[in-house]
């Protein structure tokens, strides 16, 4: 083999559930387990891979580490808990098919550990998507394939999605795509608020053309977490007036 080569094919096959290289954060906080029994501790929370915080938690016992600060945390998987809490973030076990990233994965548990955003008549919950299960890279460079990763986690990380479930009823739909006019139709102040943009989100202008709306649509891909920070807003707000009607 020559020893200067300009390519090679590289077939790179990897678990994506694989946690070596992302960032650990521990937070205090505790877990519920299904059978209810309360755990407390530190919690292990993964920030620049956040969707390992929906499939389990590393859990360091508070009693332990009295004894042992260096004490090796616990694993607990979704299929172990309904609940934790990791500083001031809420996580709960909700039940949602990712249509547009069928995986492996997806014909077991469909379950996820998901940010709760709001709670109230309209719970809300922050939903990334998976890496994909094998990658398979060919004709390219180490250089690339590192690359191509960063590329891909970054995509994962902006393509979130807050779903929401107003009075329990129903599955839970992408509040980014759903007409969120009819969720507050039943509390006119803050349906007027909505439709004016008085929360930080984009206005709803009626009976928009084809071209208007497909600058609303690219307005709301660019200024995604504006739009998110704006929905939660919303949420919150409708759920503090309705809190009687719970």
């Amino acid at each position: 083999m020559k020893k200067h080569v300009n390519y090679w094919i590289v077939l790179l096959l990897l678990l994506t559930f694989s946690v070596s290289k992302a960032q650990e954060n521990y937070q205090p906080g505790y877990a519920i387990l299904n059978d209810g029994t309360r755990v407390s501790g530190s919690i292990l929370i993964y920030d620049d891979a956040p969707w390992f915080n929906q499939r389990f938690i590393f859990l360091k016992d508070s009693v332990a580490i009295i004894g042992n600060p260096d004490v090796k945390p616990k694993k607990y998987k979704v299929d172990d808990m309904k609940f934790y809490q990791a500083g001031s973030r809420a996580f709960e076990k909700i039940h949602f098919v990712d249509a547009e990233n069928l995986q492996l994965k997806s014909l077991g548990s469909n379950d996820h550990m998901m940010e709760r955003l709001s709670a109230g008549r309209i719970n809300s919950y922050r939903f990334y998507s998976y890496p994909e299960e094998v990658e398979v890279y060919m004709m390219t460079t180490p250089a690339d394939i590192a690359e191509k990763r960063r590329l891909k986690t970054n995509e994962l990380i902006r393509g979130f999605k807050i779903l929401a479930i107003k009075d329990n009823t129903g599955k839970p739909k992408n509040a980014f795509d759903a007409d969120l006019q009819k969720y507050f139709e039943d509390t006119p102040e803050v349906l007027q608020k909505y439709k004016n943009g008085t929360y930080g989100n984009e206005p709803i202008v009626v009976k928009k053309g084809l071209a208007a709306r497909m600058v609303a649509m690219a307005m709301k891909t660019a200024f995604k977490p504006k739009e998110a920070e704006a929905i939660i807003v919303a949420f919150n707000d409708y759920n503090e007036k309705n809190i009687s009607k719970k």
